[in-house]
């Protein structure tokens, strides 16, 4: 079948079957038995990313293996052995979720608070503040 028959067939059966094709970065096809990583890829990999965790090792061998940083760190997250970067503010400080307030108010009193995530972060933490304070001095 010619490239434009295909065409003209992929047009008209209105996805009734599978047309996708996987293409890497560049675009070029990939052929579908084909291992996206080898034994060998996912070793050096792993071995590099071990040796520094960085994001530059992973756009390092995104360009190496010709392929997208997510997949790398997709592949990385299946071999168990990525790092998540840690989440800061603005201000350079971890970011805290209000359910994590929250459960350090309810450890400090003994008691549930199911409502108080409803509470502004601001409101938390100066409760969280008024309580060890309050412990201090008590």
């Amino acid at each position: 079948m010619t490239g434009k028959t295909q065409k003209i067939l992929d047009i008209l059966s209105f996805g009734l079957y599978n047309t996708r094709i996987n293409k890497n970065k560049d675009g070029e096809k990939i052929m579908a038995n084909q291992p996206n990583y080898t034994d060998a890829m996912v070793d050096e990999l792993v071995a590099a990313y071990e040796d520094a965790p960085t994001r530059a090792t992973v756009d390092e061998f995104a360009d190496k293996f010709n392929k997208p940083a997510r997949s790398i760190i997709a592949k990385l997250v299946r071999e168990g052995v990525y790092k998540a970067v840690a989440r800061a503010t603005k201000q350079g400080t971890p970011v805290i979720r209000k359910s994590e307030l929250v459960e350090q108010i309810e450890s400090n009193l003994g008691d549930s608070f199911p409502s108080l995530v409803k509470a502004s972060k601001a409101d938390l933490q100066a409760l969280i503040t008024a309580i060890e304070g309050a412990q201090y001095n008590g």
